[in-house]
């Protein structure tokens, strides 16, 4: 008896995939491990509710963002069968949110500084962080102040209410003029609120965060041989930053472009007026097989106009920004900036990081001729270590080197 040709067909066919029917409901969501941080901060982020569909997509979203607040050093989820669906459980471990370190910066030229800093992060557990900075320094080769005596108190609420978050600034600077200045002290206090609005809100979070608010400068100065003093400004801020960045523990990668404009006008509550631009853009790549292996692009530009013009609004220099050459080594009232950084773990450790540094600077428009120019260029060859058990800890050294002018070689030292 021969088969019939349609049903040796059929019967050769491949079964069809058997169709997933919905993800089943979440009836309830429990968290492990957060100690300090609040439920409300979690379910903010995780984006998620009871009678949500378990959807991995999205749970996996909602994870990566909780790992974006950058407080935690494991985030991890599982679902455990529950009556009419399953049991989210969202299991974390938290990091340390109490820094207390000392601060010591040295340059070539035995300019120093000493004091102590206080970071306090995940305050109250809903993400607040106060960063508190005193310390004092020497500066023989500077030539705005021989002696600074400094505090900065710095709050940052990012979700006070709702979408809606403030961030404050205070900072006082108490100054002795060089040597060669005259014999008088200069004292300048900078003061900001900004009221801050996150547009974001997609999971992981990627897109607009805005702000808006005041920022207050003055300068005044005592002695014999005092100069007229610079006044008071109060400016308006306007401040964006489109944030799309992945937190990895030790590394990131995604993209962030950062903009800040300033305008005072002279008569209204100041002295003078000023316009302030700034921006910077910073493109993070994840390349090879290896994981924390990172290649970042780093772009900035400034721009001010008017203010007393006794000093720079940009300088370039340092051990952040054109590592080759000292502190301040060109300033002035316009900058541009570029530098690609190569991170590559290295004696099996992840949060130990060879770095490689190329980049290149200018600024224009100094109020003294001499210190303008460009452009200037240097490599450096380094490592950058993360610790992981706090939040935000970063220390960077290494060894740079000049293309065009400079002294030489230059150690550098930055951490935060």
């Amino acid at each position: 008896m021969h088969t019939p040709l349609w049903l040796a067909l059929a019967l050769l066919a491949p079964s069809p995939e058997p169709h997933a029917g919905p993800a089943p409901a979440i009836q309830r969501i429990e968290f492990e491990g957060n100690r300090v941080t609040r439920e409300v901060v979690l379910l903010r982020e995780l984006d998620l509710a009871p009678g949500d569909r378990a959807d991995p997509e999205r749970i996996e979203g909602g994870l990566q963002a909780i790992r974006d607040l950058g407080l935690f050093r494991e985030v991890s989820a599982e679902q455990v069968e529950a009556p009419g669906g399953v049991v989210l459980r969202v299991r974390m471990r938290e990091k340390r949110y109490l820094l207390v370190l000392p601060r010591v910066d040295v340059d070539d030229e035995l300019d120093y500084s000493y004091g102590v800093q206080l970071k306090r992060a995940n305050l109250f557990g809903l993400n607040h962080s106060i960063d508190l900075l005193a310390d004092t320094g020497r500066y023989d080769a500077d030539r705005l102040r021989q002696r600074e005596d400094r505090m900065r108190l710095t709050w940052d609420a990012p979700w006070l209410f709702g979408n809606y978050g403030l961030n404050t600034s205070v900072e006082q600077s108490d100054r002795l003029a060089p040597v060669e200045a005259g014999d008088y002290r200069e004292e300048i206090r900078r003061v900001q609120v900004l009221v801050t609005r996150d547009f974001r809100d997609n999971r992981p979070r990627a897109g607009w965060v805005g702000g808006a608010g005041v920022f207050h400068r003055s300068q005044s100065t005592r002695g014999p041989d005092a100069p007229p003093d610079d006044g008071t400004a109060n400016a308006l801020v306007g401040w964006g930053r489109y944030d799309d960045v992945r937190f990895h523990n030790y590394s990131e990668t995604g993209r962030s472009l950062d903009i800040r404009l300033e305008l005072a006008h002279e008569g209204w509550l100041s002295d003078y007026g000023y316009r302030r631009v700034d921006a910077t853009h910073v493109e993070r790549l994840a390349i090879g097989e290896r994981e924390h292996q990172n290649l970042n692009f780093i772009t900035s530009v400034g721009w001010m106009g008017g203010g007393p013009r006794r000093r720079d609004a940009f300088d370039l220099g340092g051990a952040s920004r054109l590592r080759g050459y000292d502190s301040d080594y060109i300033q002035g009232q316009r900058m541009a900036y570029a530098g690609v950084e190569y991170l590559r773990p290295v004696f099996g450790h992840d949060w130990w990081r060879l770095l490689a540094v190329a980049e290149v600077g200018a600024t224009g428009g100094s109020v003294e001729d001499a210190r303008s120019g460009g452009p200037y260029a240097s490599i450096a060859l380094g490592t950058r270590i993360r610790l992981p058990w706090f939040v935000n800890v970063e220390l960077e050294f290494g060894v740079a080197q000049p293309l065009r002018g400079g002294d030489g070689p230059r150690f550098f030292l930055r951490g935060n």
